[in-house]
């Protein structure tokens, strides 16, 4: 089902969910201060709806109909104090989803205090993520889904070809659970004990995150 949604702040991140969005099916709606940045998506994006406006004024967002969206995303890269301020005029406007980018920690904390309702900090998400790739080859994702619980698609690795589940025992070594077994043809199956494990295959594995960030399949 199509939705509609708006996106405030054109930089990279900005454009990139915008296209995505678009391509998705759903109504987009670019919002942006700088009006040389809008220009230049304009023909970038044809099709998209793009304007610029100051987003951290109230009654600008009112006058574009916001409070009828589904959502927002606040990208905002270039001032911590526009972020902070339109994301608050977002939930006083009473809108249902609300992703608010944070460049730092402290400005993380103060998205999530004001009623964000996810708050994002790519460079940090994505420097994680590439750091458990480079420890852990054949890391395909990795989910954190709180209470210090986590998610990983894995490869199945070289020393588990052949084996079974029931073999390699993870829950009662690892308190490891493997949920669900992608084949090659992307599609996932319920993991039976006493499946052979085959190369190229990915294993959907949940868990306490201190197991999956030290993960090493040659301790199983």
């Amino acid at each position: 089902m199509s939705k509609q949604f708006a996106v405030i702040g054109m930089g990279r991140v900005g454009a990139s969910l915008v296209r995505t969005l678009d391509a998705l099916g759903h109504d987009v709606l670019g919002i942006d201060r700088e009006e040389d940045r809008i220009q230049d998506l304009s023909d970038e994006l044809p099709g998209i709806h793009l304007v610029a406006a100051n987003a951290a004024e109230a009654e600008v967002l009112r006058n574009l109909g916001l409070e009828q969206f589904d959502g927002a995303a606040v990208v905002i890269g270039e001032s911590i104090q526009d972020s902070v301020l339109v994301t608050l005029i977002l939930k006083d406007l009473g809108l249902p989803m609300v992703f608010s980018r944070a460049n730092n920690d402290l400005h993380a904390r103060v998205l999530d205090r004001i009623g964000a309702d996810h708050v994002i900090q790519p460079e940090k998400e994505f420097g994680e993520f590439l750091a458990r790739q480079m420890s852990l080859p054949g890391i395909q994702d990795y989910l954190e889904l709180g209470n210090d619980e986590a998610l990983i698609e894995i490869e199945v690795p070289e020393e588990w070809v052949g084996k079974s589940l029931a073999d390699l025992s993870l829950h009662r070594k690892k308190d490891l659970t493997v949920l669900a077994i992608k084949g090659k043809d992307k599609g996932g199956t319920l993991p039976q004990p006493n499946t052979a494990l085959e190369q190229g295959t990915i294993l959907v594995i949940g868990g306490p995150k201190k197991e999956l960030d030290h993960f090493d399949p040659n301790a199983v």
